[in-house]
């Protein structure tokens, strides 16, 4: 394989769907050579097969984490070892059970308004301007205020939130991992002081819900409240945040979808599915196998490593007829964006649903003559071989209504 899909450097330019192709036709269960593991590891790539390893949780396991390390050195004794999604049934199933209540379909829908004043706030911000940067001034902080309201972090914390946000788990080469480790440090810490808070005084929010919650007679500790709120902030941003701006760029890229977009508002949840097939913004995650098995005939052998290709596996000719195509009318119920089905499904996919609605009608019914200003093969992407996203993409436009 010509490319070495840990390497962050592989996704510069975008997805290499390419390769993707040849494997899924040529190799779809490939061994490929890792610098960290020394026995190399499985990738991935047919729709079945991801479906397949996803959602056999006895056969392959979450632990320590679901992350692909890069070369700089394995991903386990830095804390994700205690996320949500790094746990196995029957814990991860219990606290999960916990966890969900804070989602409840009324839960979710309260949100509403709350979204639509915050989608109106940052397209009005730039309504006085003919041209802004779509990561920086739309996309990023809507999903951060989103989270911040479902939570309960006051408006006055949250501008340090968002930074702590973007330490603990962005995507800048540049940050070391002291300082990673020490806004995670203050997210902890953070999360303790409102857990104290609420002790005493009523709240109405998620951290109220996790700390009240119980299932079986057993309750969340501090800890596993304070790692969940790190998680929150970071995994229920960068879904949606990468859905805006690469979903924007497709429709622009395809000015027919769009205009049937406009003309009929009722294809937009459909829209959004196809959307988050076509650029799916989470590239893959990892399991192991806890016994020998098998994957499309190859032979899996106990404790070594999987990684499931949701980007290759939403472009499976297999699964998605023309599937290099966008089409806002496809069946697209079998898309992996959220993960292939089984007991690690996005906790938040009706969340980022809701947020994606809201702003892409914002963004498709008020911007008018609506572009991006350079060619996106040249716009830098985030340095990650977890999220495929634009770290910049610059806009222009004729008028917002």
């Amino acid at each position: 394989m010509a490319l070495d899909l840990w390497d962050p450097r592989t996704y510069e330019h975008g997805a290499p769907y390419e390769e993707y192709r040849r494997l899924r036709d040529e190799q779809p269960v490939f061994r490929a050579p890792h610098p960290v593991w020394e026995d190399g590891y499985w990738v991935v790539s047919r729709h079945a097969d991801v479906q397949r390893v996803s959602r056999d949780s006895d056969t392959f396991s979450n632990s320590p984490n679901p992350f692909l390390p890069d070369d700089s050195g394995a991903i386990g004794d830095d804390g994700t070892s205690e996320l949500l999604i790094s746990l196995d049934p029957p814990r991860h199933t219990r606290m999960r059970k916990l966890i969900n209540r804070g989602f409840t379909p009324r839960r979710v829908a309260d949100l509403t308004a709350g979204i639509q004043s915050q989608v109106d706030r940052l397209i009005d911000s730039v309504a006085d301007r003919n041209e802004c940067d779509m990561v920086s001034d739309i996309a990023v902080e809507l999903p951060l205020q989103v989270i911040a309201d479902l939570v309960g972090v006051p408006e006055e914390d949250r501008h340090k939130i968002f930074h702590w946000t973007e330490m603990s788990f962005g995507f800048d080469p540049s940050v070391t991992p002291e300082q990673r480790g020490e806004a995670a440090v203050n997210m902890y810490m953070y999360a303790d002081q409102m857990v104290e808070i609420r002790k005493t005084e009523k709240h109405d929010d998620l951290i109220s819900v996790l700390m009240e919650g119980e299932v079986d007679g057993e309750r969340l500790t501090q800890m596993q409240i304070d790692v969940f709120f790190l998680l929150l902030q970071n995994a229920g941003s960068e879904t949606t945040r990468n859905l805006i701006t690469t979903g924007t760029l497709a429709l622009l890229q395809h000015p027919e979808q769009l205009e049937r977009l406009r003309n009929d508002l009722s294809l937009l949840p459909n829209a959004i599915e196809e959307l988050l097939r076509y650029a799916t913004p989470v590239v893959q995650f990892t399991r192991h196998a806890t016994k020998d098995t098998e994957i499309a005939g190859q032979r899996i052998a106990a404790g070594e490593h999987v990684a499931m290709q949701y980007v290759a596996a939403n472009r499976d000719e297999r699964a998605f007829g023309d599937p290099d195509t966008l089409d806002i009318t496809r069946d697209v119920s079998q898309h992996v964006a959220f993960g292939a089905g089984g007991p690690h499904f996005c906790l938040g996919a009706s969340l980022a649903r809701l947020e994606a609605r809201i702003m892409f009608e914002a963004i498709i019914t008020r911007f008018e003559g609506l572009e991006v200003t350079e060619d996106p093969a040249t716009l830098p992407r985030v340095h990650s071989n977890l999220i495929d996203g634009f770290a910049r993409m610059p806009i222009r436009w004729d008028r917002i209504r």
